[in-house]
């Protein structure tokens, strides 16, 4: 009787038969674990792909323009106009076409390309860089664009090429370093091998 009053309750109720049954909630948890895992160990490298990504996508466009391959160049052009202004005497040719970026943000992002890989490489050891060495870096660029913006000087492509460069080396050798300490701290403390701590009362010795 009891059983039968539980089945109706279930079936009038539809939040319970929605509702998430152990086993699926069991692998729900666990690609949930493998996911934070993931990124927990490439976040490094999945920024540096995209970064590298948009250093590619702008060195190759004046390539495919060359070639005649304007149904490909020209939407690629202006979808980096989301992250550059692209202005034509602030930025480099190739083969007479514009790059896709201009050539401070080239030298941004082609900077934090580099650094970034030196991160990796260093498997995330890579020395954080101090707070006050990390501002003075980026006086130079903050320097150079200010006092073109308010037309006191006319910046040159060198200064924005070495300006850029400082600007994303900085970034990240500063912010990277730090998130992976903080990441290691928030980290919890790895559970203990045995049969008490195995998740789904799973053994961890082989049999």
């Amino acid at each position: 009787m009891a059983i039968q009053q539980e089945q109706l309750q279930s079936a009038s109720n539809p939040y319970l038969r929605l509702a998430p049954q152990p086993a699926a909630r069991r692998r729900l948890e666990k690609y949930s674990m493998r996911f934070g895992n993931f990124l927990l160990r490439y976040w490094a490298h999945l920024i540096t792909g995209v970064m590298g990504l948009l250093v590619l996508t702008a060195l190759l466009i004046p390539f495919l323009s060359y070639l005649g391959l304007d149904v490909i160049a020209k939407p690629l052009f202006y979808s980096l106009h989301l992250v550059c202004a692209q202005i034509p005497a602030h930025s480099f040719y190739i083969l007479g076409h514009q790059l896709g970026l201009c050539a401070r943000n080239l030298s941004i992002y082609s900077s934090m390309t580099f650094a970034s890989l030196v991160f990796i490489l260093t498997k995330k050891r890579m020395p954080g860089l101090p707070w006050w060495l990390w501002a003075l870096m980026l006086l130079p660029i903050a320097w150079d664009g200010l006092t073109q913006m308010f037309g006191l000087r006319q910046s040159t492509w060198e200064l924005r090429v070495l300006t850029g460069t400082l600007f994303g080396l900085a970034n990240i050798w500063f912010i990277f370093p730090l998130i992976q300490k903080t990441l290691m701290e928030a980290a919890p403390p790895p559970a203990p091998a045995d049969e008490a701590t195995a998740p789904y009362g799973l053994s961890s010795r082989n049999e």
